[in-house]
């Protein structure tokens, strides 16, 4: 998938999770069948990935509603909306394809204890947003200087970071959900929190390769 269809893609999302988040199972269908179609069009090389990322990442993201660290505005099912897990997935596909595509990792068992570890941390100290964003700071960089992260990956990092932060400050904007304590509406430690679990979660996707 070319480079600007992959950021074309992710903007499309965003624009729907902004546009129909008060329709909870209208946007599931929705967003299931850009899956597909995106899946579909990249010759479905990406869809163990897509179902890996999409099952990680729905956990954990339930798991840190349901400890109170966020919550969603439509959300009649489980503690997060039906389409989450899938945006989820989809995230994780369209930024690999659009920045990552030329550093390969590869799997990492530990990747899926890191990815539950942070989660649990961040919901159960949500509260005090200085000491999670330092936390993540320093985790970044012990995992740099332990050759977890690999140096080729900062601007693939920081590109998560800053797709993500600025799609979730756009739906916190439209309401579609809202962190429990963030000064500016939008945590401060968010755009680590991209940063990690996309260089985590690009470790988990490639089970089983």
């Amino acid at each position: 998938m070319k480079q600007s269809i992959a950021v074309l893609g992710f903007i499309i999302g965003t624009v729907m999770m902004i546009l129909f988040y008060s329709y909870e199972i209208p946007l599931f269908i929705i967003m299931s069948s850009m899956t597909v179609g995106a899946l579909a069009f990249d010759r479905w090389k990406n869809v163990k990935r897509f179902f890996v990322a999409m099952l990680i990442g729905g956990m954990c993201e339930n798991l840190a509603v349901f400890l109170g660290a966020w919550s969603y505005t439509n959300a009649d099912y489980i503690f997060t909306p039906l389409w989450l897990p899938v945006g989820w997935g989809m995230s994780v596909i369209l930024l690999e394809e659009a920045f990552a595509k030329k550093v390969n990792v590869e799997f990492c068992k530990k990747s899926i204890l890191f990815a539950f570890g942070g989660t649990y941390f961040t919901a159960t100290l949500f509260a005090e947003e200085l000491k999670v964003l330092l936390l993540f700071a320093g985790v970044t960089i012990a995992f740099f200087l332990a050759g977890y992260y690999k140096r080729e990956e900062i601007k693939i990092g920081l590109m998560a970071a800053l797709f993500g932060t600025v799609m979730e400050s756009s739906c916190i904007i439209a309401g579609n959900w809202h962190y429990s304590a963030a000064m500016l509406g939008t945590p401060l430690w968010l755009p680590f929190c991209w940063f990690n679990a996309f260089l985590i979660m690009r470790r988990i996707i490639r089970i089983g390769e």
